[in-house]
């Protein structure tokens, strides 16, 4: 099956067992900003396969903390949950993805003006500064060959904010960070980490697309791939967004997550919320030489989100 997508700034994609970028340029955003896209990404000697071939990644700091939520309660200021949010620094409730791109970001590429967030975490009533937040952009190998670009304004949620018993550690999982030859206990709650290591919060979202609905809202739109792919409902692969946030504690005594603008709750309501303000022709460039090629391209950085090569320096 062969899937075509053409974005405003005329850069045609197409779609089958492999993912072919046009060459040309992608035209300013909203911003009027020009940015020229490579018709391809040098990966040279960049690592392949492994346990997760096909990956990039993107480090974000918090932009803002705000009762607000663009997703669920669009327009409505103030009327949300606290949440952290990191990327465009002008994210509102009323923001959309076309809003966001090519504006700033606090994101380690300049292409990304996407906005992320994610519940805040409180300690004895104390909310605690995300320390920082690494983006996995990455498919599982059955799938990697076949996986398109994620698409330009698409909005996805990932957890659910109203759980009332842990989560699937596939979809919400709490560990730690850690150091060179320490292994980072996993749990679907929040546990005591190793003493120097901090507290850390990974979200997973879905990455299979039904290849129409942009609005994140209902959560009908994307689900999850199995071992054997996607579902013929949901029949295209998209990258999969995976966020490790960590937090300046290793104890998880009077951990509790927002759950309103003045209230919070206990942590089983992890969750964490995307929308878009990729430049598309940087998305689309990195995604066909790292992750539908299935190259381990590390970091990318600069206006160009150019790939540093090799393993992400986090894990």
């Amino acid at each position: 099956m062969i899937f075509s997508l053409r974005s405003p700034a005329g850069l045609a994609i197409a779609f089958g067992a492999a993912l072919v970028l046009a060459a040309g340029t992608a035209a300013a955003t909203a911003a009027g900003v020009a940015a020229s896209a490579p018709a391809r990404v040098d990966t040279a000697g960049f690592p392949s396969g492994g346990a997760n071939p096909g990956i990039f990644t993107d480090t974000c700091t918090r932009s803002r903390t705000a009762p607000d939520d663009p997703i669920m309660m669009p327009g409505m200021t103030g009327m949300s949950m606290q949440h952290d949010f990191f990327g465009n620094p002008a994210v509102r409730a009323s923001s959309t993805a076309a809003t966001l791109r090519g504006g700033s970001t606090t994101c380690s590429t300049s292409a990304d003006a996407s906005a992320y967030w994610t519940p805040v975490v409180f300690q004895h009533g104390r909310a605690l500064t995300p320390q920082r937040t690494l983006l996995y952009w990455r498919s599982p190998g059955p799938i990697a060959s076949s996986t398109r670009s994620m698409p330009e304004g698409i909005s996805l949620i990932a957890g659910n904010e109203t759980a009332t018993a842990p989560q699937s550690t596939s979809v919400v999982d709490w560990t730690c960070t850690t150091t060179a030859g320490q292994r980072a206990p996993r749990g679907d709650l929040p546990h005591d980490c190793p003493a120097g290591s901090q507290l850390r919060l990974v979200i997973t979202f879905p990455d299979c697309w039904d290849g129409h609905t942009m609005d994140g809202r209902d959560r009908s739109g994307a689900v999850y791939s199995t071992a054997s792919g996607c579902p013929a409902s949901h029949p295209v692969h998209i990258p999969q967004l995976v966020l490790h946030v960590s937090y300046p504690t290793s104890s998880v005594d009077g951990i509790t997550l927002s759950t309103g603008p003045q209230t919070q709750g206990p942590p089983v309501t992890g969750h964490a919320d995307f929308v878009s303000g990729w430049q598309q022709g940087r998305m689309d460039a990195d995604t066909a030489a790292c992750v539908t090629a299935q190259v381990r391209c590390g970091p990318v950085s600069g206006a160009q989100a150019a790939p540093r090569g090799g393993k992400p320096g986090d894990r």
